[in-house]
């Protein structure tokens, strides 16, 4: 039986916060999994620079094989481009803000300020573990054609910003009724964006931990649908790239972690997929 590459990501990691990765690398290791992570150069005023601790607890998981990306500037819900109408409904403020100041929103997206921002969060990256990070995942999966541009322009090789299964996000608004399946408006496998040479790598699993009520049914829900996607891509022959956030794996009282304890056993047992951090993907022209 072929196996797929399994992707465990997670988001919004900063300064600040190490306890909160050291509580996430304690629970990979128990099943040996590496974690591919998107940090936040700027968590409100303090870049990852400011974080000693973090930085360190950052270079002991790599050399045990888990990865660092970049995760936006500072991780606001337009920086990057507009996220999926669907996303916006997380927080009434921020859907609010759309509605009423779209234009301004849509003129911010120009390529020059868009550079700007990515060179403000690469300068912080740089200065935080002496490298570019060869890829980008922007904050509330915002995206925009400019966007993708400017990552190409100052030589970014690969971005993670489309959602393909808006069923775990919707579920975890608890729109429970809203329909399973993969979206084929947007190519499952990693694909080169037209016009640029830069490789998107599609988010094919959802977070199926981000705001799961307490409650066994609604664990085991997410379960399923996170082992029914995870089939889909298995069909297809494409890599699942499941995201989480720590908050969303801790909320209400470890909601998410229940979530996780439950679905990688059975993605383990299944023999169907093979546990990979991002630099494993193949990214080769077609």
């Amino acid at each position: 039986m072929d196996r797929i590459p399994f992707l465990w990501t997670n988001d919004d990691i900063g300064a600040g916060q190490s306890e909160k990765l050291l509580r996430q690398l304690e629970f990979l290791a128990e099943y040996g999994i590496p974690g591919t992570f998107f940090v936040v150069p700027f968590r409100g005023e303090r870049s990852l620079g400011d974080d000693a601790e973090l930085l360190e607890t950052i270079a002991h998981a790599r050399e045990k094989g888990h990865e660092f990306y970049q995760h936006g500037t500072r991780h606001e819900a337009f920086e990057c481009g507009v996220p999926e109408t669907w996303m916006l409904d997380f927080s009434p403020e921020v859907r609010r803000r759309y509605d009423e100041q779209r234009l301004e929103i849509e003129r911010y997206h120009t390529f020059e300020a868009l550079a700007r921002m990515l060179e403000e969060g690469r300068r912080v990256w740089r200065d935080a573990f002496g490298e570019d990070s060869p890829g980008f995942r922007p904050g509330w999966g915002a995206f925009c054609g400019t966007l993708y541009r400017a990552l190409d322009a100052l030589g970014y090789r690969w971005v993670s910003s489309r959602i393909v299964g808006p069923a775990s996000w919707l579920w975890n608004q608890g729109l429970w009724d809203a329909p399973r399946g993969l979206r084929e408006c947007i190519p499952w496998a990693p694909h080169v964006i037209q016009d640029t040479s830069l490789w998107e790598i599609p988010m094919t699993g959802g977070d199926y931990a981000f705001k799961v009520p307490n409650e066994p049914e609604k664990v085991e829900a997410m379960v399923e649908l996170g082992v029914s996607e995870f089939e889909f891509c298995h069909q297809q022959g494409v890599p699942f790239v499941m995201v989480c956030h720590w908050h969303g794996l801790e909320r209400n009282q470890d909601s998410g972690y229940a979530v996780h304890r439950r679905l990688l056993p059975r993605i383990i047992e299944s023999g169907k997929a093979k546990f990979v951090a991002m630099s494993e993907l193949p990214l080769e022209k077609q």
